[in-house]
């Protein structure tokens, strides 16, 4: 008797059912000279197997014979014989448990140093790609030893030469074992890892629509690796990214993404079949193009919002081992990481949430001192951020990038609250500066949750939504200095500019500067201006300066910062009013700070108007004067 397909000595079967209640099914054929019933037993450490003594399984005729074992337990070694009258056969091990498929460029093959090689264990097993189940060991990929043209241009290595090639090799430590043994200790279960990827590889060279090329296409030789089992999988791990991480290939790459999952879902007969991805993650060793890295970081960081049953992890903290390639220690974390969401998506355990997702940046003008607040900050606050935001050190990684592509450095530290980091502003950066975590090639980032999930990279993410900003006040009524002044700014009423002498003076950039004329001196100085409404409006009035400070309107006290002491940024306050049509009166009171003062900002925002509107720059606005 001999088998030919459906087991091989030392394989891995899948496990089918909720948590592998239906055990593993396995169909075998093979050759013999003996026809009748074919019978089975399995044992385990020279015990038989319970229901599984003697079994009919199959029957033979005409030099064939054909056997299906069902329901097999998860476990093992197994230890499988079977028999057609006087003819026998043997499988010496085989195990029940989860099988995953790896693919996609080196950092799956792992090209890691094999200073610190994953520990190998006897319920870990690999589907080499040569094809042959065996202990799983570093280097799990040997492209030399595959029969598959697109992995190997020369004759395959012996078993014999593979082992050879293992012991010298330098390189070579990957995520798969460091996955499986997480996995191991979460079900217990054997765990089984087909070895597919190679190093370099594009999503064109990737793609399903080369599957009948068979092995001389990456996916035709994936599909034979897994029909070469004659199982299904219990999920696909995929890292691949850095060869499409160009100004052509970054347009297409998720469409790409959502064909290549589609296609082998359906090429495999398992419409669901989880797929974990690994957002990629670093580069030091070419800065030509950061930013389509970046875009391709970005669609795998959103593959989840657009790909059923399939999750991504971040790998943009996990240390180098050269100038692209994850090590061992990141391997290590890397392993926890795929297996967390493994356990959540593949196996419905709820008490594993999503990684970290971003839900929303908020930029913050406030200044109240009594809130902790020093100045200006944005709030970058993120869900499933299980145990709270963590960071060995100094938490880094977020980089504000202004419309025109150039970091601005506008913070001067990152405290992290729960769920939420914060950055503190010392000064609020230009209109259409956007957000990003883990800018460029070579980012430095440390932030993750309780579990040591990482942040995702993202963005460029705006940080507001698009305003209907209105020209700075620049034309004022001016007084001289009111030294000493009649009251404390906090109890003062509105000055009647009928009573004080004044002067008009414009300050075409915005900023009413009078520290010229302050210089040295104490007191007050207040300043009048005009604006005339042509329709009711919603306006938010966004102001800074760098002393106590008072607002009225239409003689109203509008709004009071007793404690501004610099300008942090042209909007560092706020304050929203609904005025009707027709003239206002806006009137400003300032302490000078004992001349140390240079002034104030004002400008207004409409908050009554449409998207479409501010796109086409079309809705009307107010009228200034003194």
């Amino acid at each position: 008797m001999k088998i030919e397909t459906g087991l091989s000595e030392g394989q891995v079967l899948q496990r089918q059912g909720k948590k592998g209640a239906k055990g593993a099914t396995v169909q075998i054929r093979g050759t013999c000279e003996t026809t009748g019933p074919v019978m089975a037993a399995i044992s385990k450490r020279s015990s038989g197997l319970a229901g599984w003594k003697k079994v009919a399984v199959g029957k033979a005729a005409n030099g064939l014979f054909t056997a299906t074992l069902k329901g097999t337990p998860t476990g093992g070694p197994y230890r499988l014989e079977l028999q057609v009258g006087k003819e026998k056969l043997r499988i010496n091990s085989f195990y029940v448990g989860d099988v995953w498929l790896l693919a996609g460029q080196s950092n799956m093959e792992g090209i890691g140093n094999m200073t610190d090689p994953a520990k190998p264990h006897p319920l870990i097993r690999a589907f080499s790609m040569r094809r042959e189940w065996c202990l799983a060991e570093d280097p799990l990929h040997i492209l030399r030893e595959s029969p598959d043209s697109c992995h190997n241009d020369g004759p395959p290595l012996t078993l014999a030469e593979a082992q050879q090639f293992r012991r010298r090799v330098r390189k070579g430590v990957g995520v798969g074992i460091f996955f499986a043994r997480e996995m191991l200790k979460r079900s217990g279960v054997p765990q089984g890892l087909i070895c597919a990827a190679h190093g370099g590889t594009s999503m064109t060279q990737w793609s399903p629509d080369r599957k009948d090329d068979g092995g001389s296409s990456l996916y035709g030789s994936m599909l034979l690796s897994v029909r070469a089992t004659g199982q299904p999988v219990a999920g696909m791990l995929w890292y691949q990214g850095e060869s499409d991480a160009n100004d052509t290939d970054k347009l297409v790459y998720t469409e790409r993404m959502q064909k290549l999952v589609a296609a082998t879902r359906h090429d495999l007969k398992q419409p669901s079949l989880p797929w974990l991805v690994v957002q990629i993650a670093r580069f030091t060793t070419d800065a030509t193009n950061g930013a389509a890295w970046n875009d391709i970081q970005e669609q795998e960081r959103l593959l989840p919002d657009k790909i059923k049953n399939l999750e991504t992890v971040a790998a943009i903290d996990l240390p180098l081992d050269d100038g692209i390639h994850i090590g061992a220690l990141g391997f290590v974390r890397l392993g926890v990481r795929l297996a967390r969401m493994a356990d959540r998506l593949v196996y419905g355990n709820i008490r594993e949430p999503k990684p970290p997702q971003l839900r929303e940046i908020r930029l913050n003008h406030s200044t109240n001192t009594s809130a902790g607040n020093m100045g200006p900050s944005i709030d970058v606050v993120f869900d499933h951020a299980v145990g709270g935001l963590q960071a060995k050190g100094e938490p880094l990684g977020f980089a504000l990038i202004t419309a025109e592509g150039s970091v601005w450095p506008c913070w001067f530290k990152t405290t992290l609250h729960h769920n939420t980091a914060r950055l503190h502003l010392d000064r609020l950066p230009p209109d259409g500066t956007k957000l990003q975590y883990g800018h460029g090639l070579t980012p430095i980032c440390n932030i993750t949750d309780g579990r040591d999930l990482s942040l995702p990279v993202f963005g460029p993410q705006p940080l507001t939504t698009q305003k209907a900003y209105l020209p700075y006040v620049t034309t004022w009524r001016v007084t001289d200095i009111v030294a000493p002044p009649s009251m404390p700014l906090a109890k003062l009423p509105c000055p009647d500019f009928n009573t004080i002498a004044a002067q008009t003076k414009t300050y075409p950039d915005g900023f009413i500067n009078e520290h010229a004329a302050w210089l040295k001196k104490s007191g007050h100085a207040y300043f009048s201006a005009q604006i005339e409404l042509p329709e009711p409006m919603k306006l938010q009035f966004l102001m800074s300066y760098d002393g106590h400070f008072r607002l009225w309107v239409d003689g109203e006290s509008a709004f009071a910062d007793l404690e501004g002491l610099h300008i942090r940024s042209p909007d560092m306050s706020g304050k929203v009013m609904r005025l009707q049509a027709g003239k206002h009166r806006l009137t400003i009171a300032m302490d000078i700070n004992e001349g140390v003062a240079w002034g104030f900002v004002l400008r207004l925002v409409r908050l009554d108007v449409g998207k479409a509107q501010i796109k086409a720059d079309n809705f009307r606005r107010p009228v200034y004067s003194a």
